[in-house]
């Protein structure tokens, strides 16, 4: 489905912020690259909506991602980011 890259080893992530918000690519790979610690090019798929995007990192960081990412403010809009629901 559109919500999985099929990729075994990456998992998708939700996070309730979107191009209405003025949120570009960069700002969601640049907050989960600086909050986690991890490499950017580990990064995946970032897939921007309106209202929210979804962002693959991989399936091994997926739980250190999210705890990094709660309490974080991208572009001073607080964010919730979870595991995207699988379809």
């Amino acid at each position: 489905s559109r919500y999985d890259s099929g990729r075994e080893d990456m998992a998708r992530l939700f996070i309730n912020i979107g191009k209405q918000q003025g949120i570009r690519p960069g700002d969601i790979l640049g907050a989960i690259a600086g909050e986690s610690g991890i490499s950017g090019n580990l990064v995946g798929t970032i897939d921007l909506y309106d209202k929210y995007t979804f962002v693959e990192v991989p399936r091994e960081v997926a739980s250190d991602v999210l705890e990094a990412m709660k309490n974080v403010k991208i572009k001073g809009k607080s964010i919730n980011v979870e595991p995207a629901n699988r379809k």
